[in-house]
């Protein structure tokens, strides 16, 4: 009996015109989506590739102490293979870190050389699953009970010895699987076209994670499919039914993922980057004022006078007989100034980062009462493309630049004799060859784990699974005091 239901249930989906409009748009957008995913990560690995072969290039001897010091080093981010599926942040995130002796900073994303990209947000397989699919999911399932109430077959069908969890069972197996043929078809097609494209390498552990996708994909259909057949059961018309579902599913598909942010942040206010940088400003402006009276200090203790004019300090004349001494206390001076500047801004950056983590972990656990973030938030761990994945990138840059400035002050190899001493000559001019700029610190940044992946996704597969089980139960207790009549 069982099988008969599903069956039919199945037929009549297939061989109606609004199953046919569901898989040809999906099959297009799918595919489409995915093409155009691959061709976006392919021309961003062969930018990233090219900055990369191009940083190596400029940093090939000679190079000063002086100019590493006061250059830039950049620390660029790896593109993820699986960004062309699930975007999440790849686009609004900046690429590529700058760091020097005083500050590290992003650089531009496609977001500020492309506008355009966010006024009209991104295209990929999540945003064709979260927004299109879902809204399939609600129209093919909105009349399932009402709408053969409507019909008068309701009542015939259960004038017969058919049980009425059967009859419901029947028809939401049924249902979820002519919902998700759309689906599975193309992504069938796009996983080939994946596996097949010589630009696209994907590890045992990408396809591990391509299946956990798909898996929050189909947890995501599933709880709107349910959301669809509880209200099909409570109410009498099938119009009454689709009005509901679109509003359900615009308050808690968009309203709420974007209304969470908000909360957060009326509750967890956490400064702007400006005051940040104000901050950073004025400590590092009285730690230099201190490390100048020191330096003063230390120089009058050895017997050196100095003068202090507009553009800083100047030795007098018979100060200049104890160069030596003074060169040493230059160095020393800057390196310690240099130092506590580091770790005054590292200071600063970790609380303001523990600021916004504990902001951003209160939206989530707000916006995880809605499928549609549950389901970002998994897809996009997964794909290695969320917040939580910049902010690694950005904790490695930042643990990278005190490395980077100890080895530069430190490595005897990088010091040689300056051409003349004074207050804005920070050290010695040596050129530097390249076996020594071979042993530069290299910052340590690579993908997450993939069981960590997957611990971090648990309470988002939880949170659907749980939707999932009481629409599920609420659409059984309200099918059975359904009046049929």
């Amino acid at each position: 009996m069982l099988k008969d239901i599903m069956k039919k249930e199945i037929l009549e989906h297939l061989l109606s015109s609004k199953f046919v409009f569901m898989f040809i748009i999906c099959s297009v957008l799918i595919m489409l989506s995915i093409y155009v995913g691959v061709g976006t990560y392919l021309a961003d690995k062969k930018v990233y590739d090219d900055d990369l072969a191009w940083d190596a290039l400029a940093m090939q001897p000679p190079q000063t102490y002086q100019q590493l010091l006061d250059g830039a080093l950049k620390v660029y981010r790896a593109p993820r293979p699986l960004g062309s599926l699930v975007k999440g942040v790849e686009d609004a995130a900046g690429r590529v870190s700058f760091t020097n002796k005083t500050e590290t900073s992003l650089g531009e994303s496609k977001y500020q050389s492309n506008p355009l990209t966010a006024v009209f947000g991104v295209f990929d397989l999540m945003f064709i699953v979260k927004m299109v699919l879902s809204l399939f999911a609600i129209l093919l399932i909105h009349d399932t009970i009402c709408g053969e109430k409507e019909k008068g077959t309701l009542k015939l069908t259960l004038s017969n010895s058919v049980p009425r969890d059967r009859l419901l069972l029947g028809k939401a197996i049924g249902g979820y699987i002519s919902l998700i043929i759309p689906l599975l078809l193309p992504l069938l097609l796009g996983l080939i076209y994946l596996s097949l494209h010589p630009g696209i390498d994907l590890t045992g552990d990408d396809w591990q994670r391509l299946g956990f996708i798909f898996l929050m994909f189909l947890l995501y259909l599933s709880v709107f499919f349910c959301l669809g057949l509880l209200v099909s059961s409570m109410t009498l018309r099938s119009s009454t039914s689709l009005l509901v579902l679109l509003l359900v599913w615009s308050v808690w598909g968009i309203v709420v993922p974007k209304a969470s942010v908000i909360i957060a942040g009326m509750l967890r206010p956490i400064p702007v980057a400006n005051e940040i940088y104000t901050q950073k400003t004025m400590t590092s402006a009285q730690i230099r004022w201190e490390v100048y009276e020191e330096f003063i200090t230390q120089l009058s203790e050895v017997g050196i006078k100095v003068q202090i004019t507009p553009s800083g300090v100047t030795m007098t004349t018979s100060g200049q007989t104890n160069m030596e001494a003074y060169r040493e206390i230059n160095q020393e001076m800057t390196s310690e100034l240099l130092r506590r500047v580091d770790e005054n801004n590292a200071k600063i950056d970790r609380e303001y980062q523990l600021r916004k983590e504990a902001q951003a972990a209160l939206a989530k656990n707000i916006a995880r009462i809605s499928p549609t973030s549950a389901m970002t938030f998994g897809a996009t761990a997964l794909a290695g493309t969320s917040p939580e994945d910049y902010n690694r990138f950005w904790k490695a840059v930042m643990d990278y630049k005190p490395v980077v400035n100890n080895w530069l002050r430190t490595n005897p190899d990088l010091r040689g004799p300056a051409p003349k001493p004074g207050p804005g000559v920070v050290g010695p001019f040596k050129e530097i060859d390249s076996a020594t700029l071979a042993g530069m610190p290299q910052p340590a940044i690579g993908p997450e784990d993939i069981n960590r992946s997957i611990m971090r996704i648990l309470p988002d597969l939880i949170s659907m699974i749980l939707m999932i089980f009481f629409l599920t139960g609420g659409a059984y207790f309200a099918f059975i005091r359904y009046d049929v009549r």
